[in-house]
């Protein structure tokens, strides 16, 4: 119970203004309460007829797999199993016919890893499985097994390329957020199996991006770089992006509770300082465009997957807690300010101004909700192997 009372004490002494969400910050009921109603707005954002498992324009094909994973989630931090066929089914829609979410939107590496971290989500957690169904664990595993078919030693020495195709767009640019998912799938899916070879790739993984400086000595986590040279990747895109640093932290804070390695503590307290830059007065923001007021559609989900990974690492890496629970608690708090538009408390996206901004969507909804299950988080799950329970553990109010 430490986790969720100092996160409560600590929300307790931020400045509260009024909020169509009317939480109450000793209340763990009143945080539920408010999850839900981000909950039920972001899913009107998600039609399962158009076509099930995706999101309608202007969402891109993978923000649909950040959707269902912030539901698997919302159902773990909560109880409410409200949403939980609607996922299962939309989430196995996108399978494919080689159970690795490989169809006719998979064009990027990094777009088909959102789809695997949600099925390895609802692998650790137990969620639901419709009947006759691949289990969770053999659709991440087989994602995986693509992404190593795909390592590239060519130029680099190693890495992910962003796109899939030869030709495409982007297909020798080597981006950061391809390289997360696929570091961090293999780091859950070392924990969840205790299977070595998943170890050896995650710390291959790391260490690649160490040696072309895309995570810097000071844990900065920078976007991508260009291998179209067959001098290596010296052209570094110094862009920061969120979800960057939290996909790698969350990896990393995995990996220490799975080896107790001090190399994995070591990474994961230098991407939380590294993080910093992602909070103005511990509030989280998106510096590369929230302040110029130019993030783009996807850019504006960003915050919702640092925010999910900040908690989740809290949880697993107690020794975390001080230095998260002042950025999850004001953030959160932050955030319901920001959830006060019209037609049921609709989210904004700057959580730093205190009031709805106008700016709606579905990444809106997301951030605001997975800031808000650190509020919700339950000490007890320190304790979580992340291997399979047959059902969530959660707070009991």
């Amino acid at each position: 119970m430490r986790l969720f009372k100092a996160l409560l004490a600590f929300t307790a002494m931020v400045p509260s203004l009024t909020s169509a969400l009317e939480i109450d910050n000793q209340n763990i009921g009143s945080v539920k309460a408010a999850a839900r109603t981000v909950a039920n707005n972001l899913m009107t954002y998600y039609n399962p007829s158009y076509p099930m498992g995706g999101l309608q324009p202007p969402y891109y094909w993978w923000e649909a797999g950040g959707l269902m994973g912030s539901m698997i989630e919302y159902w773990h931090y909560t109880g409410d199993a409200t949403y939980n066929d609607a996922i299962a089914r939309g989430l196995l829609s996108q399978a494919g016919p080689g159970r690795d979410f490989m169809g006719p939107h998979t064009d990027g590496n990094d777009d088909q890893g959102w789809f695997a971290l949600a099925a390895m989500a609802a692998a650790e957690y137990g969620f639901p499985q419709p009947a006759g169904s691949p289990p969770w664990i053999d659709l991440a595993k087989n994602v995986f097994n693509q992404f190593a078919s795909r390592w590239d030693t060519t130029r680099c020495n190693g890495g992910m390329k962003w796109k899939i195709q030869p030709g495409a767009d982007g297909y020798h640019y080597k981006s950061s957020i391809s390289n997360g998912v696929a570091f961090q799938l293999a780091a859950r899916l070392a924990k969840f199996t205790k299977e070595g070879r998943y170890l050896d790739w995650a710390s291959m993984s790391f260490d690649w991006m160490r040696s072309v400086n895309l995570i810097d000595n000071d844990y900065n986590v920078f976007d991508g770089t260009d291998d179209a040279k067959t001098t290596g990747c010296p052209d570094v895109n110094h862009d920061q992006w969120s979800y960057n640093v939290g996909v790698f932290l969350y990896g990393s804070a995995v990996l220490q509770a799975h080896t107790n390695d001090p190399k994995w503590i070591d990474r994961t307290n230098g991407l939380i300082r590294a993080s910093s830059v992602f909070f103005e007065n511990n509030v989280m923001i998106e510096k590369q465009c929230e302040r110029a007021g130019n993030c783009n559609v996807d850019q504006q989900s960003f915050k919702a997957y640092l925010a999910r990974w900040l908690a989740a690492t809290a949880v697993l890496v107690p020794s975390t807690q001080s230095a998260i629970v002042p950025l999850i608690a004001t953030s959160a708090n932050g955030a319901m300010m920001a959830c006060t538009g019209p037609q049921n408390s609709q989210c904004g996206f700057k959580w730093t101004t205190r009031n709805f901004d106008g700016l709606t969507g579905v990444g809106q909804h997301m951030a605001a909700l997975e800031i808000m299950h650190g509020l919700t988080v339950n000490p007890a799950m320190n304790r979580m192997s992340l291997a399979p329970k047959g059902h969530a553990r959660r707070f009991t109010a």
